[in-house]
């Protein structure tokens, strides 16, 4: 299984679409913070609109065919493109009207005449601590799907999602469910595309040079892995691959098999299936009480505490 394809699997991601936006002329949608482990997404499908982030005043310009995802579930505001900071009291109110698929908020009495039509879901991640992949994600992630040619293939999958939500046909729930977990897969592959100044474990896989070790590392998490064993994989010198390396993911190559181990002891144990010990050794601890100790130190609770706490979840 190629890397991103593996670290997918690890984080389980979720799907769902539970929202249209018509709006016409002046408006402002604000949305809670809802993190951790969710992540609300916006595909701007009609329009032009603004993306603002209170927590860091940043403004961000959306253009037509835009996919927004916020990796770690901030409180941010969607509204017209050139808005005054503060809403404006002449506005229109939004209103809510429950749908059997999905959910529609406009302004509009008549929604049909809408210049902005945008598609709202999220993406929830269950039973995790921590991700190596969502740490390294941009936030807010952007992939401007309507400007690219070579996002035709994303373009496609929104469309197709587009097409059942205003069908309603039978069965479009459950595609749309299946499409909405799909779209986040496709949404971290369009990132290593195009973002060359990516960090962590995004910056290994979209380096030549420096992939060859995380996949050794995520093929067998088990193995005693030194910096020497992964720099011969990567045929770089020691030093050469450990200065990349720590350019590329801002730590050392041990450093991030620790995390990639733990990340995938807290898979197994939130399973089930298999016991603290036998956990430990699927991913290189030969003594239980050694596992212990690193699991708590990264998860901030024991692996037994852990898995109790997966269950009740």
């Amino acid at each position: 299984m190629d890397a991103l394809s593996e670290l997918v699997d690890w984080l389980a991601p979720r799907g769902r679409m539970d929202l249209r936006c018509l709006f016409g002329q002046d408006w402002a949608a604000p949305h809670e913070a809802i993190g951790p482990w969710r992540a609300p997404f916006h595909i701007l499908l009609r329009g032009r609109c603004e993306l603002w982030l209170p927590a860091s005043n940043t403004l961000l310009p959306l253009e037509e065919g835009s996919l927004v995802i916020l990796p770690h579930g901030q409180a941010h505001v969607l509204r017209t493109a050139g808005l005054a900071s503060e809403p404006q009291e002449d506005m229109r109110p939004i209103r809510l009207r429950k749908g059997e698929l999905v959910d529609l908020k406009t302004n509009l009495p008549r929604p049909a005449k809408a210049d902005t039509d945008i598609l709202c879901g999220e993406f929830e991640f269950p039973g995790r601590r921590r991700s190596t992949l969502l740490e390294a994600l941009p936030d807010p992630l952007v992939i401007p799907f309507g400007q690219r040619p070579e996002y035709g293939w994303l373009q496609g999958l929104v469309r197709l999602m587009a097409h059942e939500i205003e069908q309603q046909n039978a069965g479009a729930q459950a595609i749309v469910a299946q499409l909405s977990g799909t779209l986040f897969t496709l949404a971290v592959r369009a990132c290593l595309d195009t973002r060359p100044e990516l960090s962590g474990v995004l910056g290994l896989m979209a380096s030549p040079r420096l992939a060859g070790a995380l996949k050794a590392m995520l093929d067998a998490p088990q193995h005693d892995w030194t910096v020497a064993s992964l720099a011969e994989r990567c045929h770089l010198s020691r030093a050469t691959f450990a200065r990349e390396f720590a350019r590329r993911t801002g730590t050392g190559p041990l450093e991030l098999l620790t995390s990639l181990r733990m990340e995938l002891a807290s898979r197994l144990l939130a399973h089930g299936g298999q016991d603290t010990a036998s956990v430990g050794e699927a991913v290189g601890y030969r003594s239980e009480a050694a596992f212990n100790r690193a699991f708590a130190r990264h998860a901030g609770l024991t692996p037994g505490r852990f898995r109790r706490a997966a269950a009740a979840g």
